[in-house]
């Protein structure tokens, strides 16, 4: 959509605005990446990883409706369209942060180990 549409005389994704927060959000599910794999290798490798996989649903799922909100945002009206796959992602990321034990839940969690 960004490389289709034109926006005063260029396509969106060379306004710099638009283009760094690409940039921007494209390093926010990198880093989120990065902490679900941690928790992952700590699983598979037999070590706990209670405290690993709280940390990773809440940035992945965190991630997930901040990059899907600035995402319906970009595209404007067409960011709520059902034609558009953005309005059902955007949907879909805020149930993982209820479902699974919400982002709260998985904050207490990470706070008590901190505080002990």
């Amino acid at each position: 959509y960004m490389k289709e549409r034109i926006q005063f005389g260029k396509p969106l994704f060379k306004q710099q605005y638009l283009a760094f927060k690409m940039a921007e959000l494209d390093l926010e599910i990198e880093e989120a990446k990065y902490i679900l794999y941690k928790a992952a290798i700590e699983k598979q490798e037999g070590r706990p990883y209670g405290l690993s996989a709280a940390k990773a649903k809440i940035a992945c799922t965190d991630a997930a409706m901040h990059v899907t909100t600035e995402a319906v945002q970009m595209l404007g009206g067409n960011g709520y369209m059902k034609e558009y796959e953005i309005e059902r992602m955007m949907r879909d990321a805020k149930i993982t942060q209820i479902y699974e034990g919400t982002n709260e839940i998985q904050k207490l969690i990470l706070s008590g180990k901190l505080f002990r």
